[in-house]
Parts: C-alpha cells; structure tokens; sequence
C-alpha cells in the first residue's frame, strides 16, 4: 500500500527538517523495521553506503555462515573435488535436470564470456544481439574478440524488442547469439514469456539463445512471466543462467551456473577454468540451496523494500520505472550524473549514468538504515528548479 495523506504529510516535514538541519533523520516508516539484524556495517552517516552492484545487503544465511566457517577451518587447503561434483548433482536434482546439463562458473558473468567466445563465431563476422540497455558483460566479451555487437532499444514499456531481435537476426548468415536478460539489468523490467517463446521457434538455426536468470528470484507473481527453468523450453539451442549473488547473498563467493542439453554445455565447458568455482563457495552454494526459508524471507523483504522505495518516490513526486528486481531506476527530475556526483559526497554510491538512460539513476535496495540514509541525502538536493540540467 502506498503511504497515506497523512504520512505524505509527515515524512514531508520530516525531509524539510533533515535539510534544515543536516543531521535529523527522516521519520521512520514501519517497512524500514522489517529486520533488525541486518549484516550491514554501513548504517551511520559517514559510512559508505554501497547501493551500486545490486547485492544482497543482507548477506547470506546463518546456515551458509556455518557451513563457510567449517570449510574454512576444513578444506580451504585443497582444491575443489567431491564439494564441486556435489553443487553440480544438487543442481541437477533442484531443477529436474542430468548432471549433465548443468554446468558451474565463477558467478554468472563468466558463464556470459564462455557463452560469448564459444557460440558467436568472430571469425566469420558472428554477432551477439541484445537489448539497449542490458547487462554489459556479454557485450564486452564480444567486442573483445571481434564479433559484432548489434544493439537493439528497449521497447516503450522497457522491454526486449524480440520482433526486432528476430528480424535483424534473419539477416544475419553467421552463427550468432541473442542474449535476454530477465528481470533486465538495469532497468528491472520483463519481457513477456510466450513471446520469448515466439521468437525461439522462428529463430534461424544458426542462432542461440542465452537467457539470463539473474534477478528471477525476485519477481511477483506475474502473468507475463515463468522462468525457463521451472518451465522448460524444449530447444537444443537455448541456454539459461542464473547466480548465487543476488538472493542467496553469496556475491563475494562468485558462484554462477548454466543449464542446457549436453553437447551445448560441453562447448562452453571448453573455455572455462576447470575447477573455478572454489571450495568454500561451492559448500557455502551446497548450504543455500537447502535453505529454502531464507530464500522466501529474503524475496519477501526485498518485495517490501521494493515497494516502500516507491512510496518514498512518489512522496517526493520524482518519478520510476517498476522494478521486478531489487533495485530500481529512478529519475531524480535533476541532472543524474549531479546526483550521482552529490550522493557520491555523502558516501552514497549508485550505479554510473547508463547510456542511453541518461536521466536515470540506478539504486540497489539496501537495509532500513541504507535506504534512510540514501533518502537522507537526495532530500539535501537543491530544489529541482535550483540545480542545473
């Protein structure tokens, strides 16, 4: 529910307080005390508040924290055998799928650049498509071994524009790659299922699809959406990844994987690092995995965070896009790269302008006190009509 009247009112005088005098903070909304132990050190005005790479600000489980202690203690000295072998079967069996189909990476990131230097041919002038703006990781990769990287707008709604996608790809004559990232990084939109799946089936052969998976933890329930790994798509040709950073809190540990049919998966296996997904961080992906209540907990919290940082948006009357993920873009009505810069002198970070959503900002969900601080600073800006566009 959105705030009331009467909180609009409260949190008003409280924001012209908090600029007054510079050191009181904003009202306390009830959804900012949905946690108090909270693993974040950032949370007095002077620590740095890092609200920039859309980590789990929560951090992982006590469960994982047991188990990564223990292996610590037991088997950070070797390297991975049994431990790596064990999240590849546990994997399996969590999605319904052979051992076989699953393969780990050091965060998803490394499974975009094996999916990058194996199924786009640069040689023979092979091209990634995806979205504008996306997730920049492929992108680099591809354009780091010579492939063309053809880039296709978001449609009005911040979608994939995959009947673009699709017509673009028809005119290419080299294997190539379409990379769909959902949720959508940075702008936390979906691109509707059945259409994905409508481009799947009138994709050319030579092409591939690799569907990223990052943020679907984080999607309400939604008609326009179902993973493709709780709802398969039967085609040879599409792979989906997903990672250990967000929900699970283990971004520190870099743990990612892909699932696909086999000959694909040993493709890409090829170009990886064998073994690069260390000891530690496959038992602490081992433990939470098995923690099913934190995983609910978390989606639950960051749902709420999520709709509070609307309620705070639009008491502010400043302006975002809908988010299915844990962060948001806003638009701040001022200069984003001056805000940027401002929350920047209180120790707040965001993510850097991303073109061509210049006007944005992109801001991770972090704890209450996060989020009372980032709030705290945007509320000491200048009136829009004072600060220069």
């Amino acid at each position: 529910m959105f705030s009331t009247r009467r909180t609009f009112i409260r949190h008003s005088v409280a924001a012209v307080i908090a600029v007054r005098t510079k050191s009181q903070p904003l009202v306390e909304h009830p959804a900012w005390r949905l946690s108090s132990s909270s693993t974040s050190t950032q949370t007095s005005y002077g620590a740095a508040i890092y609200l920039d790479h859309n980590e789990n600000a929560y951090g992982p489980s006590a469960r994982v924290e047991a188990a990564l202690n223990l292996s610590f203690r037991t088997k950070s000295n070797r390297y991975p055998r049994e431990q790596y072998d064990d999240l590849r079967s546990r994997l399996a069996r969590f999605h319904a799928v052979g051992k076989d189909q699953v393969l780990l990476g050091c965060g998803s990131s490394e499974i975009l650049q094996m999916a990058a230097a194996t199924l786009i041919s640069a040689g023979r002038k092979g091209c990634l498509i995806q979205a504008s703006p996306t997730y920049l990781a492929i992108g680099e990769r591809a354009r780091a071994i010579g492939a063309n990287v053809i880039e296709i707008p978001l449609t009005k709604t911040y979608g994939h524009d995959l009947d673009q996608m699709l017509k673009t790809a028809a005119r290419e004559t080299s294997p190539g790659l379409i990379y769909i990232c959902n949720p959508n990084n940075p702008t936390g939109t979906l691109t509707d299922r059945f259409e994905i799946e409508n481009i799947v089936t009138k994709l050319p052969q030579n092409f591939f699809v690799l569907i990223d998976e990052a943020y679907c933890h984080f999607v309400s329930p939604h008609s326009a959406y179902a993973s493709f790994l709780d709802k398969p798509l039967n085609d040879p040709r599409v792979v989906v990844c997903r990672t250990f950073s967000k929900v699970y809190g283990l971004a520190g540990m870099r743990v990612g994987y892909a699932v696909g049919q086999p000959d694909m998966l040993k493709r890409l296996e090829a170009t990886c690092l064998r073994y690069g997904v260390a000891t530690p961080s496959s038992i602490a992906a081992l433990a939470a995995l098995e923690d099913s209540d934190y995983v609910g907990a978390a989606i639950a919290r960051n749902a709420d965070a999520r709709q509070e940082f609307m309620n705070q948006t639009n008491i502010r009357m400043l302006r975002a896009i809908n988010s299915h993920a844990n962060f948001v873009m806003l638009d701040p009505l001022r200069s984003a790269k001056m805000v940027i810069e401002h929350l920047k002198n209180h120790r707040v970070f965001v993510m850097p302008v991303v073109p061509p959503m210049d006007r944005y900002i992109r801001v991770s969900l972090g704890t209450p006190d996060d989020m009372r601080e980032f709030w705290r600073a945007m509320d000491l800006l200048p009136p829009t009509g004072k600060m220069a566009m």
